[in-house]
């Protein structure tokens, strides 16, 4: 008679487009969970990469990996078709190049199984390099999150960080395929609106990789995303929108110029998308000083300059971005 095995605590799906690079580590990542009754199942999109390859090795040697193939459909598609396939109740997202502390699962089932109107639970992120060395920390709001929060900018910072009831999709359905940036956005707005709670732990349990490689470098890409979310979100709370859509559009373009900077691109690139922002509103500057004030200047001052003045003025402590 064959072993019976229970059904896992957690379903933790991966989406994966040519990553070679780090899909091993993610999943490496998850497979040391201190939750070990888990599945991983990992959502091959379409790779032109050895990355089905490196999947196919870790889960011969771990039967809770299990690797999915399919026609390259886009992010969405790929997430949404492991969430299709998972087991359990709680299901974890992992992007496959981001990082997760041992005790992240643990952490978050513990507080979904003490609120039972918790619908996704989530944690602060780290920010990576593509070496892996830490260059930040995501400052996000931790308690209730409103679908206004939503419209602002993304305090979730990324979807690794997200670990949600499967009831939430059953209620407010998938990803929006059509989308490949500012998806989970777009996706969190409609769980704040269906009335579960959206809240996070302040400790930083997720290492999210910025490189120039992946699509969070897209930053055109991200621009659209979030003009799209805005017309979906439209569609679902007109009111709201048209109050929060200039204050939302320019968080978003400064956003973006934070996003260049760190990932050292030319600096007319965080110039153009700050002015952006602060033509969009203009009062930006002066209702949200500690927010704008740094990523205008560093925006402005060629980097030659405000590296020593950086220096001299950096904390003990690392400290970073919000997400979008």
């Amino acid at each position: 008679m064959s072993a019976v095995h229970p059904a896992p605590l957690c379903s933790v799906v991966i989406p994966c487009f040519d990553a070679a690079a780090t899909i091993e580590a993610t999943v490496t990542s998850a497979c040391r969970q201190t939750l070990s009754a888990i599945e991983i199942v990992v959502v091959d999109d379409g790779s032109r990469d050895n990355s089905a390859h490196l999947i196919a090795a870790i889960a011969a040697q771990d039967p809770r990996v299990r690797l999915i193939r399919q026609s390259n459909g886009g992010v969405s598609s790929a997430r949404n078709a492991g969430i299709g396939a998972a087991k359990s109740r709680i299901i974890a997202l992992l992007d496959a190049d981001d990082l997760w502390a041992p005790d992240h699962l643990q952490t978050h089932l513990r507080r979904l199984r003490h609120e039972p109107r918790l619908g996704v639970s989530y944690s602060a992120a780290r920010f990576i390099d593509a070496q892996g060395a830490i260059i930040g920390q995501s400052r996000s709001k931790m308690d209730t999150l409103t679908p206004a929060d939503l419209l602002l900018g993304n305090p979730t910072t990324t979807c690794s960080t997200l670990v949600v009831r499967r009831d939430v999709f059953k209620d407010i359905g998938l990803f929006r395929t059509n989308m490949r940036h500012n998806e989970d956005q777009e996706w969190l707005f409609r769980a704040a609106l269906s009335g579960w709670r959206l809240s996070g732990d302040a400790n930083a349990r997720v290492d999210y990789r910025t490189s120039l490689g992946g699509l969070a470098s897209d930053l055109e890409g991200m621009l659209r995303g979030f003009e799209t979310m805005i017309v979906e979100a439209h569609k679902l709370a007109p009111k709201l929108v048209e109050r929060n859509a200039i204050r939302a559009r320019a968080n978003m373009q400064r956003y973006l110029a934070r996003r260049a900077i760190r990932l050292g691109l030319p600096h007319r690139i965080a110039r153009k998308y700050i002015l952006d922002a602060l033509r969009s509103r203009p009062m930006l500057l002066f209702v949200e000083p500690r927010a704008t004030l740094p990523t205008l200047i560093a925006a402005l001052v060629p980097q030659a300059l405000l590296s020593p003045l950086l220096n001299a003025a950096r904390p003990h402590t690392v400290s970073g971005l919000q997400g979008s």
